[in-house]
């Protein structure tokens, strides 16, 4: 029984995407580098099957190793937190059949931040617009009805519906706090995102505590599973590797 599972994990890799793109350039890559008259042809054989690699790694649990566990380990949940305000970073909304609903997530932000208001009795400032090129609710008045469905008081909750970008998240809350004379907040997001996230609310002269939350992918040892291409390695890569691509944009950002 257990060599037919792994048979069918192996098949389910290989046969469905991304694992059958892979597969398919590959195989072309072999065939250009073999069948191939011009040494361009060569070349470009080559060139894919480089290409072929780097898939591959953003398709496994292998690639998360390298891309994505270093920006979800920067920061762990501390045992005691210390702030004046909980904020919570929105990601987005689902249009579904049944109407506007708040993506996983959103859904695990907001989870943990109820934790934490449970705990701490603080107040929660939700901060999140529109999506770009859709007619929604803002994200941050969806979120602050989620808050309010689980008996949190409207009073506590503050909402921030202007942010369109994590820059744009710690700017607006920055002028919110001032107008608490609040100097410290607990910061809750998705550990993959925390990093860009907590540069640049102390850009605008915040202490920040950090609380990750809403893990994209096993933090385990190695196993044969983690060379298998799957979707759920490719988004988690992929939003890795966005997060790369933000720092780099925010690197040289001031208020």
């Amino acid at each position: 029984m257990t060599a037919l599972l792994y048979l069918e994990k192996f098949a389910s890799a290989i046969l469905t995407p991304p694992g059958l793109f892979i597969l398919i350039f590959l195989i072309i890559a072999v065939i250009l580098i073999r069948k191939g008259e011009e040494r361009r042809t060569k070349v470009i054989g080559i060139v894919v099957i480089v290409l072929c690699f780097f898939a591959y790694l953003l398709s496994t649990g292998l690639g998360t190793h390298l891309y994505l566990q270093p920006l979800e380990r920067a920061y762990t949940a501390p045992r005691a937190v210390n702030g004046q305000a909980i904020v919570v970073l929105s990601s987005g909304i689902v249009i579904s059949p049944e109407g506007q609903v708040l993506d996983n997530h959103t859904v695990a932000r907001l989870s943990k931040a109820y934790t934490l208001h449970l705990q701490t009795k603080l107040p929660i400032i939700v901060t999140g617009s529109f999506m770009p090129g859709r007619s929604t609710s803002t994200v941050a008045e969806l979120m602050r009805d989620w808050l309010l469905d689980r008996g949190v008081a409207s009073a506590r909750v503050i909402v921030e519906p202007r942010a369109q970008t994590t820059w744009e998240n710690a700017h607006y809350t920055a002028d919110i706090c001032s107008q608490f004379n609040w100097s410290s907040v607990i910061l809750v997001t998705s550990a993959v995102h925390m990093k860009r996230a907590v540069s640049s609310f102390e850009k605008f002269s915040l202490r920040v505590t950090p609380f990750p939350t809403d893990y994209m992918y096993d933090h385990t040892k190695l196993s044969y599973v983690d060379f298998l291409p799957n979707q759920r390695a490719l988004d988690a890569n992929l939003s890795a590797l966005h997060e790369y691509f933000g720092q780099l944009r925010y690197l040289l950002k001031s208020p």
